[in-house]
């Protein structure tokens, strides 16, 4: 799946009339291998070893463009911090925050859709998409406190 995103990157930056650049290519495989939610930061770490001349504006201006064009969401987290995933056609899904870590786990289960056409309804608003982020604490960190128990699964 990681190829076929890719190759329809590409095609997305050329139809848009931007080149292929390499930071362009570089962040977008980095992001497909990436199993995490990197911030800017993290990117930057991520790709500077193939890329070892490039810097932070350009790597900033980078994200904002590929967001921009639809390519990369950006998850604004609490504390206005940014994280960012590829955006892959029909991969929608939401994140569970951990307050302790920083974690982010994704889940696909989503209830929300089935209540959006009465929101329409009672609103007259047009949902176009939606995004959930819950905030706590990953199993990991509930164990660390003492905190976690598997009878409240």
């Amino acid at each position: 799946m990681n190829d076929s995103f890719l190759e329809e990157a590409k095609a997305k930056l050329r139809r848009k009339g931007f080149k292929l650049t390499g930071p362009r290519l570089a962040i977008l495989n980095y992001l497909a291998r990436e199993k995490g939610h990197p911030d800017v930061q993290g990117i930057y770490e991520g790709i500077r070893t193939e890329y070892p001349g490039i810097g932070m504006a350009t790597v900033y201006r980078t994200v904002d463009l590929l967001v921009d064009i639809g390519l990369l969401r950006a998850l604004v987290l609490k504390n206005n911090r940014v994280r960012y995933e590829l955006n892959r056609p029909g991969d929608h899904h939401h994140h569970l925050v951990c307050t302790a870590c920083g974690e982010i786990t994704e889940f696909g289960s989503c209830n929300f859709k089935l209540i959006c056409e009465e929101i329409e309804d009672v609103t007259r608003f047009r949902i176009e998409e939606h995004a959930l982020e819950a905030y706590g604490h990953c199993p990991g960190c509930l164990t660390e406190s003492g905190d976690y128990s598997t009878e409240k699964m």
